[in-house]
């Protein structure tokens, strides 16, 4: 994977990307307090919605931890948590809070373009910088990041780069699928890869899944590309944990588009508009 190089599409499939940052869980933080900062964004940011909240998720890169199995955690409190989302007025931002979780997504609409990295990044960081300052006028323990996260969701309809699943080369680690030389044929795939970012600085995961849309009866490939990395919690300094954050987001987001450009066909690339 090629670092530093700029990727750039004229008509890419993502249809939603999503910026965050996970930190260490503040004692003192409610529900209470998420309808209190949802108060602090103004009337741009009216459209509320519950949802249960995300588990921790961790990148390690010792080897005992790198296989160890994923274990159920049981908490005891008097208040169930939940994840707080938060619409903008043109319905395509969305901001994701939990004690632990902050999460800003660009949700795409049917024709419209993306915005790029360039212009997502700042409003995250903004919206980090705001809950900062949030928990310290409510007097709540110091904000501490622990790992960034980027993600990009790419959906590619049927009849646009595949036709079939003889044409899934497009996707190079599926190039060698074939049908069996016997009475079964191949019907469908699903699957992950996971990568690690030099120098363990964090992991790509990419996912494929092969379904068709809830709204209409598109049959698709929805392929996901998530990139994070672990943060020192221990920096006291917020601008000092900013800095950091912002060079995880922007290292996880050239792992990501590198990425993708080299885990397609040069026809798909072309078909989306690589500029060169």
């Amino acid at each position: 994977m090629n670092q530093n190089v700029a990727v750039d599409y004229e008509r890419p499939p993502v249809v939603e990307t999503i910026l965050g940052v996970q930190f260490d869980p503040i004692q003192k933080f409610s529900n209470a307090h998420q309808g209190l900062f949802w108060n602090s964004l103004g009337p741009e940011w009216p459209d509320l919605a519950d949802s249960v909240p995300l588990e921790p998720q961790f990148e390690r890169f010792t080897e005992d931890l790198r296989w160890a199995s994923p274990s159920i955690a049981f908490r005891l409190a008097q208040t169930v948590p939940s994840r707080l989302q938060i619409k903008n007025r043109k319905a395509d931002r969305l901001i994701q809070l939990q004690n632990g979780r902050l999460h800003l997504n660009w949700l795409g609409k049917e024709g419209a373009s993306y915005p790029r990295f360039e212009q997502m990044l700042p409003e995250f960081l903004g919206i980090v910088e705001r809950f900062f300052h949030f928990s310290t006028d409510f007097d709540l323990r110091t904000f501490r990041p622990n790992q960034w996260e980027i993600t990009y969701i790419n959906q590619i309809p049927r009849g646009t780069v595949w036709n079939s699943h003889d044409d899934w080369g497009f996707f190079r680690p599926l190039a060698t699928l074939r049908d069996l030389a016997t009475p079964v044929r191949f019907e469908t795939f699903n699957g992950e890869w996971h990568f690690i970012i030099p120098d363990n600085r964090g992991r790509l995961h990419v996912q494929w899944q092969h379904g068709k849309r809830r709204d209409i009866p598109q049959e698709l490939v929805s392929l996901t590309l998530t990139a994070r990395g672990p943060l020192d919690s221990e920096v006291d300094d917020f601008q000092a944990a900013l800095d950091r954050l912002r060079s995880g987001l922007v290292m996880g987001h050239d792992a990501i588009v590198t990425s993708f450009r080299d885990l397609m066909s040069d026809e798909a690339n072309a078909y989306w508009g690589l500029k060169r």
